[in-house]
């Protein structure tokens, strides 16, 4: 790794999440040709999307992962 690149790294880790998260969207739509884009990826970017926009408008209950995994376990067991 270069120190340019450990630069880049180190900085773009430094950024918030939503940032973060923009930055790696380009990075990795810039790792495939123009042409590759298809209709599933489309409909993930609009589902991404919509999902992002109902937490930010907080219409949807954020749950953490092991309490997740805890409602499943007991819903499986009764």
């Amino acid at each position: 790794m270069t120190p340019d690149t450990a630069t880049l790294i180190r900085d773009g880790l430094a950024l918030d999440a939503d940032q973060r998260a923009v930055v790696a969207n380009a990075l990795l739509e810039s790792l495939h040709d123009a042409g590759d884009t298809n209709d599933i990826d489309a409909a993930w970017r609009a589902e991404a999307a919509q999902r992002l926009a109902e937490i930010r408008a907080g219409a949807v209950e954020l749950v953490d992962a092991d309490e997740h995994y805890a409602r499943l376990r007991a819903s499986l067991t009764e």
